[in-house]
C-alpha cells in the first residue's frame, strides 16, 4: 500500500482517533513503547495501533505491512500540528468554530455509542435473533452436479453418452470446463445462489434426473444431474451476532433520537430559495 493511500486514510482517521483514544486508553500500559519523537514529543506504539484499528481497510492488514507508512503519517501530523500551533491557528475565530462543531459531533457520537452499548444485552440480542429467524424462514435448497461444456453440440453429445449408460461423474471429471469440482458436484444451493437459467432448470427436475436438453447460461452449456433437497438450517446465533448488534445499535439510535427530538423545543425558521439558489427567510 502506497504512502499516498495511507495518507488519505489517515486524514479520515484524524477525526476518528479522539473517539478511539478513549477505548485504547484503557488498554494502554505505563510502559507503552515509544517508537519516535518529534521535537521531544513522544509517539507511542498504541497510537499506531489505534490509527490502524480505527480504519477497517487498514485494520484488516498485518501491522508490519502498514507500520512504517502509519508512523510517517503520524509524524507528519505532529509536524503540521506543531507548525499550526506556532502560528497560533488555535486562536483564530475559524478554528474555534471548527473546534466547537467538532466537539458537538464527538459528544453526539460518544453519547449514542454508549446508549447503544447499554442496550446490547444478551436478552435483547436473543430476542432479535428469534425475530430474525421469523423474518428469514428456511429456504429450500437442492444439490446437483453438472458438466459444463463450451458448445451446445458438445453438451448434446454428453447427454447421448449418458442416455447410453455412461457414468456422470466420470464424464464430469473428464470433460467439464469446471475442473475445480470433483465429479461435477455443486453441493447444496438456493435458487438465488445460481444464475436464473440454471436455477429454473435445476429446481424443475426430480432427484436423480439428468437434463434432457443443454441448459445455456453466460458460463456455457450445462448438463445437470439433480440431487436431494432440504430446508436450509438458520444461521447460528454466533454467526449473526455482529449483525444483530448492529441492528440493535441502529434501533437504539433511532429510538433515542426520536425521544430527544420530542423532548427538545425545536423552532425552524421558514425559508425560501431564490432563482439563483440562495436561501432567504420568508
Amino acid at each position: 500500500m502506497s504512502k499516498k493511500v495511507i495518507t488519505g486514510a489517515l486524514v479520515a482517521l484524524c477525526f476518528a482517533m479522539p473517539a478511539q483514544a478513549a477505548k485504547s486508553k484503557a488498554k494502554a500500559v505505563a510502559t507503552d513503547l515509544v517508537v519516535a519523537t518529534v521535537d521531544g514529543n513522544k509517539i507511542t506504539l498504541s497510537e499506531i495501533e489505534t490509527a490502524r484499528s480505527s480504519n477497517p481497510q487498514l485494520g484488516a492488514m498485518p501491522l508490519e505491512t502498514v507500520y512504517e507508512p502509519l508512523l510517517d503519517n503520524i509524524i507528519d501530523l505532529n509536524v503540521v500540528a506543531a507548525a499550526a500551533k506556532a502560528e497560533k491557528v488555535q486562536e483564530t475565530p475559524e478554528y474555534k468554530k471548527m473546534l466547537k462543531d467538532f466537539e458537538k459531533s464527538l459528544l453526539a457520537r460518544y453519547y449514542l455509542e454508549q446508549r447503544a452499548k447499554k442496550e446490547q444485552t444478551k436478552e435483547k440480542l436473543e430476542a432479535l435473533y428469534e425475530q430474525f429467524k421469523k423474518d428469514n424462514p428456511p429456504q429450500e435448497e437442492m444439490s446437483a452436479a453438472h458438466i459444463l461444456l463450451k458448445t451446445e453440440k458438445e453438451a448434446r453429445d454428453v447427454i447421448k453418452q449418458l442416455e447410453k449408460g455412461a457414468d456422470f461423474a466420470e464424464l464430469a471429471n473428464k470433460l467439464s470446463e469446471n475442473k475445480g469440482l470433483k465429479d461435477g458436484d455443486l453441493g447444496y444451493f438456493s435458487r438465488e445462489l445460481m444464475v436464473p437459467e440454471f436455477s429454473e432448470a435445476a429446481f424443475a427436475m426430480k432427484e436423480g434426473e439428468i437434463s434432457k436438453q443443454p441448459v445455456k447460461t453466460k458460463f456455457g452449456y450445462h448438463v445437470i444431474k439433480a440431487g436431494p433437497r432440504r430446508l436450509a438450517e438458520p444461521p447460528k446465533f454466533e454467526e449473526v451476532e455482529r449483525e444483530l448488534m448492529q441492528m440493535q445499535a441502529a434501533k437504539t439510535v433511532e429510538d433515542t433520537m426520536a425521544k430527544l427530538r420530542k423532548k427538545a423545543k425545536i423552532v425552524k425558521t421558514p425559508v425560501k430559495f431564490g432563482a439563483d439558489g440562495k436561501v432567504t427567510a420568508k
